[in-house]
């Protein structure tokens, strides 16, 4: 009887090498979810950035076709902007140049471009620095049409 005994709890339970195995095997699958989700984090942290240096440059953009006080203040202080904080808490750094679109026999300033970039750190570990191009157009009206 002690043999029919032992025999059964043999058959039920786990041995020591199969609990190895299956604590591996588990050990691999979180390794692979725990990789995945700090890619989606990080990915997500890189997109964030993206989108709040673009709300930077159309900001400035939309500043710039609309002609009021503070607007004009804002271009005509400096070409360079410091360093702009937001609560992601990365540096932004915005600049920007004006130029005349040149075209032939009319007033060089009728057709204006404005070049804006915006730059920070990634906040990674490589300390790799982003920019974001921005370029809009913006015409006056000729003096001929009379308004």
């Amino acid at each position: 009887m002690t043999f029919k005994h032992s025999q059964l709890q043999v058959a039920l339970g786990f041995t020591v090498l199969e609990s190895v195995f299956a604590s591996a095997i588990l050990a691999i699958g979180l390794t692979g979810a725990i990789q995945i989700s700090q890619a989606s984090m990080a990915a997500n942290q890189t997109q964030r950035s993206f989108d709040l240096a673009s709300g930077l440059a159309q900001d400035l953009a939309e500043c710039w076709q609309v002609s009021n006080t503070f607007c004009n203040a804002q271009f005509q202080n400096s070409q360079n902007t410091s360093a702009l904080s937001n609560e992601a808490g990365i540096q932004f750094q915005r600049s920007w140049n004006v130029t005349a679109v040149t075209t032939q026999g009319s007033d060089p300033y009728l057709l204006q471009s404005l070049k804006i970039s915006v730059k920070w750190s990634s906040q990674d570990m490589t300390n790799d620095t982003n920019e974001l191009s921005w370029q809009i157009r913006r015409a006056k009206t000729p003096s001929w049409v009379g308004l």
